[in-house]
């Protein structure tokens, strides 16, 4: 049964009255030699007239309103909005967008002691592809967004943006509405990374994939869980028929999901883009492996196994690479006549994606949710695949249903091959297209900074 929720403009309230929300004990930690480090512990602060006056005084956006209902009620408790004060809403953040600058999402060493550093609106945690947890991604976070407004009364704006699902920003939830006070300085936005697949007429493929960035996600929304649960299940699907295919073409190769998902990680990779990627490289080794294993009279399991056990992921020819796999042993023709059925491709001008988004299935996910916005995610990717960028995303934005308003023109990860005049030429389209500038690190790294 539900509690009444929390009047925290009461000093007296009584203990089996509070959230129990709770968060792993976090420790004291310190950011540079001005920085005196503070011990936070986690779950609800000891209700003093300080933190009620500090909750009260805040304000509370409606995202962080209709996050708080959301949880309550799924909840045994009820969540007083107050508890999420550090979420930032998409409407929120789109105000902020015009008073940041490329500088404030460069994470220097410089630009971090000095404060410039105000933003990082692209990163991931171990619910897609990152390596960090959660809480300790908010705690770096956290950390710096103390600095910082210790140094110009700013607050530092963090968006945890994984692929593809909302899993990770529940558990963000949970820890900031456990210990409220400790995220104080810090604006949350809670965002996700979706992709789609699109005509690519400069690269050897029919089709490519380009992500957009959506800020400002409710990731209790049912729409948008229904939607990420059905592109899921659309890649676990196409798995396994690509490996009922693979076992049919090769029928003395024994193939099986269990063993793809232990090799090639679908717990932690099933949510991301290029997925048939993944099962191509699984039937090619597996296949390879089972010829040399013949070849040297081993039996092919056992030497899958062995060989597979430190080469989670790889390819033919990374296996070549280290060793593992004779040279002379290749890819087959068998498995990439697979995999064309299966990646996204165009037939009769139309785009089909067995395990991929369209365009026009991301916008109607979202299109009924309150105030969030979207941006192209590095857009200097989708451009260098296409004949003409500018047009191509001058049409994903007037058929979003308004969505899009902004590109990620500040993009920290680019790849060193790319010019730096190239991205900046086509900052100057974008922002002719009337899309606001935003950036991040891109981290996928155990810790942030």
């Amino acid at each position: 049964m539900k509690v009444s929720p929390v009047n925290l403009s009461n000093s007296n309230v009584s203990m089996q009255h509070r959230r129990t929300f709770t968060a792993p004990p976090s420790k004291a930690r310190i950011f540079y030699n001005d920085h005196k480090a503070t011990t936070y512990s986690s779950g609800i602060l000891a209700a003093g007239v300080g933190t009620i006056y500090l909750l009260n005084s805040r304000h509370i956006s409606t995202l962080a309103k209709s996050i708080a209902h959301s949880m309550s009620k799924i909840s045994a408790d009820i969540v007083d909005p107050k508890r999420l004060a550090s979420i930032m809403s998409g409407d929120e953040l789109l105000r902020a967008l015009p008073r940041l600058t490329k500088i404030n999402y460069e994470a220097t060493p410089d630009n971090i002691q000095k404060g410039i550093l105000k933003a990082d609106l692209h990163s991931h945690s171990n619910y897609s592809d990152g390596a960090g947890l959660v809480k300790n991604l908010l705690d770096d976070a956290t950390d710096y967004a103390d600095v910082l407004f210790g140094k110009t009364k700013q607050k530092f704006i963090y968006a945890l943006s994984d692929h593809d699902t909302v899993e990770g920003l529940k558990e963000a939830m949970t820890i900031m509405a456990g210990n409220p006070e400790r995220y104080k300085n810090l604006n949350f936005v809670p965002a996700i990374e979706v992709s789609f697949a699109h005509k690519a007429s400069k690269t050897g493929n029919p089709c490519e994939i380009a992500e957009l960035l959506v800020y400002g996600v409710n990731p209790y929304s049912a729409k948008v869980n229904q939607f990420l649960d059905n592109i899921r299940q659309k890649r676990t699907d196409m798995i396994q028929n690509f490996i009922k295919d693979a076992s049919k073409s090769c029928p003395l190769t024994k193939f099986s999901f269990d063993e793809f998902s232990k090799y090639y990680e679908f717990e932690k990779y099933g949510n991301l883009m290029n997925i048939h990627w993944r099962v191509y490289h699984y039937t090619q080794t597996k296949h390879a492996i089972t010829q040399y294993a013949s070849k040297i009279n081993q039996d092919p399991e056992i030497l899958y196994n062995k060989i597979m056990e430190n080469s989670k992921g790889a390819s033919i020819g990374k296996l070549h690479d280290e060793g593992k796999l004779p040279a002379d042993i290749q890819e087959v023709q068998n498995f990439k006549d697979i995999m064309h059925k299966y990646e996204p491709h165009v037939e009769n001008g139309k785009i089909i994606a067995s395990s991929e988004n369209t365009f026009e299935e991301v916008i109607n996910a979202f299109k009924d949710e309150k105030g969030i916005f979207m941006a192209f995610a590095h857009p200097y990717y989708y451009a260098e695949r296409v004949d003409n960028p500018i047009e191509g995303l001058k049409y994903f934005m007037e058929h979003s249903n308004g969505l899009i308003k902004a590109s990620e023109s500040f993009h920290q990860a680019y790849q060193s091959r790319i010019k730096p005049e190239d991205i900046d030429n086509l900052q100057k389209e974008t922002e002719k297209l009337g899309l606001l500038n935003l950036g991040g690190q891109d981290n996928h790294k155990r810790k942030l900074f």
